[in-house]
């Protein structure tokens, strides 16, 4: 039997911005090269929705999607006797999970006959002389995970092809020292031919024990720009259960990401505006389709003398249009660091509250590029007096 895997569609995720269309256009290319596959079996794990309660525009546009797919049911699965349009299988995930007295997003679809959706439940399907067992188990919080998982202790069968969906986090995954609460890929029950898991954004694969397989498609769109998705292409894996063969395909046209790390040691502002503009110009030297996505992360230090409050990126985000730039600054500023220290080893000094003002005031005005042909020694002796106006007067005199 032919399966496609795929999870991660976060249906909606932009909604009211300039990308509130891309979940939905990379899913529509995505099921057209899954078209050509002709597959027997879609598995979903989790997150078709990006919202748990999806506004009608939302809902409008995904009802509009699952009703022009172009898929036969031709094994015949089913939900609660009647024959589904389409033969997708799925869980909910973290995105879709709402209290055992609220219906989801999904159960809607799977009440218009669009997919059927499993939850610490079980099914079987068949194709000639192969029997496909499907267990799946939503979304649930860490912390509760693993009991939940036990207390259902899913049993694989012995002669068919049994397959585990879920949707969790794993320590193995964390960019971080994770607690026991997390559970590792050592807690996963054994036996299964293949252990589906959706929620991480990345496509990743490895085997367990003899011939058992865990899996993760990665997203099919891109939430939040991280390093990892912007090296690994966004796709879904083509399951042959008779070779046990897993290939992944990637999604054509998908909106490119790029992700840049920049290290300064010592820099000027304008060293740091320029270094910025120099990776974006070799971007724009690459043909792309779409209107690309950038987060750029400045790491580093800024030479004693220059601060944050000068860099102005905005103005980047205007001068490339064409791209969509996010920041994240974690440059530091020298000359803070050093008064701070200077302000500690002064207090160790035990000198009066002036000549530590005094002191650090004098060391703030030698890290800055203003004019020192300036009476600096008067103004201090003005400000330390709280005297505001002398202190204007002064120094537009």
């Amino acid at each position: 039997m032919k399966i496609i895997i795929i999870s991660d569609w976060h249906l909606g995720v932009d909604w009211g911005t300039e990308l509130e269309m891309d979940s939905f256009a990379h899913l529509l290319q995505a099921f057209s090269q899954i078209k050509e596959e002709n597959p027997d079996l879609i598995l979903v794990s989790g997150d078709i929705f990006n919202e748990t309660v999806p506004s009608q525009e939302i809902f409008f546009e995904v009802i509009n999607f699952f009703s022009n797919l172009d898929l036969d049911n031709k094994i015949g699965i089913t939900n609660n006797g009647k024959k589904l349009k389409y033969p997708i299988v799925c869980i909910e995930g973290n995105h879709e999970y709402r209290g055992k007295d609220f219906k989801s997003a999904v159960q809607l679809l799977e009440a218009m006959g669009f997919l059927k959706r499993l939850n610490l439940e079980s099914i079987s399907v068949f194709n000639e002389d192969e029997k496909i067992n499907i267990f799946g188990i939503g979304s649930f919080p860490d912390k509760y995970f693993l009991d939940i998982l036990n207390k259902w202790s899913p049993i694989p069968e012995r002669g068919a092809y049994n397959i585990l969906l879920m949707h969790q986090s794993f320590r193995e995954f964390l960019p971080f020292e994770s607690n026991d609460e997390i559970p590792s890929l050592s807690n996963l029950p054994k036996g299964f031919n293949v252990i589906v898991n959706g929620h991480l954004h990345w496509s990743y694969k490895t085997m367990l024990n003899d011939n058992e397989y865990f899996i993760m498609p990665g997203s099919t769109t891109t939430t939040q720009n991280k390093k990892i998705e912007a090296d690994n292409p966004k796709g879904f894996f083509v399951l042959n259960t008779k070779t046990n063969e897993f290939l992944f395909k990637e999604i054509n046209g998908t909106r490119p990401i790029f992700y840049l790390d920049l290290h300064f040691e010592n820099s000027s502002i304008n060293q740091v505006l320029g270094k910025i503009k120099s990776e974006l110009d070799i971007i724009k030297q690459k043909k792309l389709f779409k209107k690309p996505l950038i987060r750029i992360r400045l790491k580093g230090d800024l030479e004693k003398g220059y601060f944050l409050k000068d860099l102005n990126l905005k103005d980047i985000e205007k001068d490339y249009p064409d791209f969509y730039i996010s920041f994240s600054v974690k440059l530091n500023e020298k000359g803070l660091k050093e008064s701070i220290n200077t302000i500690q080893e002064l207090q160790k000094q035990k000198r009066s509250l002036e000549d530590i003002s005094r002191d650090v005031f004098f060391e703030q005005i030698s890290q800055t590029n203003v004019s020192k042909d300036f009476d600096y020694k008067r103004l201090f002796e003005i400000l330390y007096n709280d005297d505001l106006e002398k202190a204007k007067d002064f120094i537009f005199l």
